[in-house]
């Protein structure tokens, strides 16, 4: 299936206070796209807001947040977006023994049930306007295991499912899935 041209290019793109997601924020508005970098913190709030981003509070561990981040993304964006790239997560190295499970629960929270959350309240918009791309940032480790990174391995083999499940899902509605396994 040949993917569809987003007419909408605005895009939300979680945890950019650096790296991958701040690189990536930096690459789209580049190429044009009028890009919402999110982050917790307030200091990386400000960092994104002197870069010259309009960028919103997320925490992928509360559904509130979740809930206010999409409300003020589409107030500010007229109720449409183009794309979504999850890349917000964490590794939580140690070995699987030493991990306590609300440790091991708080790592799927953030890597694949707050990030499902986000994207689920954004499928509607993307459906409406007659399309949309989601980019989910895996890893590597999604698709072989290490020693003590058993617990973030699982969390993205986990993405690796739901990701490759719902191209399928929603291709019928122009909604595009991508995949990214970036290495160390």
């Amino acid at each position: 299936m040949k993917a569809r041209r987003i007419e909408n290019r605005s895009v939300l793109v979680t945890g950019c206070s650096s790296g991958i997601g701040l690189a990536s924020a930096e690459m789209l508005r580049s190429r044009g796209w009028t890009v919402y970098p999110t982050a917790r913190k307030v200091a990386d709030l400000d960092m994104l807001e002197a870069r010259g981003f309009t960028a919103l509070q997320l925490d992928l561990t509360s559904s509130s947040s979740i809930e206010a981040t999409v409300d003020q993304l589409l107030f500010t964006n007229g109720g449409q977006v183009g794309a979504v790239v999850n890349n917000a997560g964490f590794g939580m190295p140690g070995a699987i023994q030493d991990l306590t499970r609300d440790a091991m629960r708080h790592q799927f929270e953030v890597n694949l049930f707050g990030l499902q959350e986000l994207t689920n309240k954004l499928i509607p918009v993307f459906r409406e306007q007659g399309g949309g791309r989601i980019v989910n940032i895996s890893s590597v480790v999604g698709r072989l295991s290490l020693p003590f990174m058993g617990i973030y391995s699982a969390s993205k083999f986990a993405l690796e499912a739901v990701s490759d499940a719902q191209r399928i899902e929603l291709s019928p509605d122009s909604i595009s899935v991508s995949l990214v396994e970036p290495g160390p």
